[in-house]
């Protein structure tokens, strides 16, 4: 049933629409999983005697699964990621696990392909392979995705339906799976840890591609609004090339803000967020502030990040931060509860308001109500 509902999603992800080079990469990844759970089955039953070649497949399968993983979750975090000859590198450690299968095949004993003894020298070689190759790539996964977190701060208000703490216990799990990996090396054959990796590891990668089919069109979004947001607008000079006005807007594009323009622009920003309360809306995104000043996105975080050193993410949040302080210090407020509050400082969810808000004032919003209330009293 497991592997049923397995080779179902595969599907679901081969035909699923938005980001689909990451759903077939990772739909590449739980084709490894699902073929590791089969060969469980068979090891389990008995059936896997009758075919010996079968047994030691697993291990170049592994060498796959995690580049693979890699490359998706490169491909879930970066806007219009395109599989090139270059990624070809990534095979390398599969194309070695299947040197090693078919050296041992031509040249090894029949042994080989059998449940070897407690002490076999060729399962401790796997193993370590195995690490070395996991290791680095799960690494390389976790820097890319707090770099993507970092990054989409610089468009988004709320990072609610972009957030990858899923993703993150995720590569938790390949490392608990790699620890389960070696202590069936430690134990031998007549402990079968082993059979725990291939069902923790299926069981979560089928949990993993429901959490992409889910999130893959916010994503999908994303990348075209941070690419219409990060493009400066240059004008049109085909039919008066050369003209003193089109040079100077092909020259006030490509420069930087004056420093007396800069501090205007500034003045003019903070001015429309706090007349207008824009940051109490939970969809804000830096081109709906561009859009109300009147001037560029790209020329909105030039703003921010030169005049007010700070990010469109945090500058928002700190001011939803502000308005959260004074409902929860305000008697009018008593009767909301803390959803409420969030709700009604431009907050979409509960997590990430308990979350801002401690990371601004240092306590979560009940200890600062609480405190609160108990000085009045």
């Amino acid at each position: 049933m497991t592997q049923i509902l397995g080779l179902l999603l595969i599907a679901a992800l081969l035909s699923a629409r938005p980001r689909s080079t990451a759903n077939r990469l990772l739909a590449a990844v739980l084709s490894c999983a699902v073929y590791r759970h089969f060969l469980l089955v068979m090891a389990i039953l008995g059936t896997i005697e009758s075919y010996p070649f079968l047994f030691r497949t697993s291990f170049p399968l592994n060498l796959l699964a995690i580049p693979m993983f890699y490359l998706y979750v490169k491909a879930l975090t970066t806007p219009e990621f395109k599989l090139e000859p270059r990624h070809a590198v990534h095979l390398i450690p599969f194309l070695i696990g299947i040197a090693w299968y078919f050296a041992v095949w031509v040249w090894g004993s029949p042994a080989f392909f059998q449940l070897g003894p407690l002490y076999d020298r060729g399962r401790y070689i796997r193993v370590v392979l195995k690490v070395l190759v996991v290791i680095p790539y799960l690494i390389l996964s976790a820097r890319q995705v707090k770099a993507f977190a970092l990054e989409v701060k610089d468009h988004v208000s709320d990072v609610s339906g972009l957030r990858l703490n899923w993703l993150r216990s995720l590569l938790l799990v390949v490392y608990v799976s790699l620890a389960v990996d070696i202590l069936s090396v430690a134990s031998g054959p007549r402990i079968p840890v082993w059979h725990l990796v291939p069902v923790v590891g299926l069981l979560t990668l089928m949990l993993l591609t429901y959490n992409s089919l889910r999130v893959s069109p916010f994503f999908a979004r994303e990348a075209e609004q941070r690419k219409a947001e990060s493009l400066p607008e240059i004008p049109d000079i085909s039919d008066t090339p050369g003209t003193p006005e089109v040079e100077q807007a092909v020259e006030a594009n490509k420069g930087r803000l004056s420093d007396a323009e800069l501090a205007r622009q500034k003045a003019r920003l903070i001015a429309m967020l706090e007349g207008k309360a824009l940051y109490l809306n939970p969809e804000l995104r830096l081109s709906d502030l561009a859009a109300a000043v009147g001037i560029r996105p790209y020329r909105v975080s030039e703003v921010l990040n030169r005049g007010l050193q700070t990010s469109f993410y945090d500058l928002i949040n700190s001011y939803r931060v502000a308005k959260a302080q004074e409902l929860l210090c305000s008697p009018a407020s008593a009767h909301l509860n803390l959803l409420g509050i969030a709700m009604e400082s431009g907050f979409r969810s509960k997590s990430v308001f308990n979350d801002v808000f401690k990371k601004v004032t240092g306590k979560t919003p009940s200890h600062f109500r609480a405190d609160k209330t108990a000085r009045i009293a």
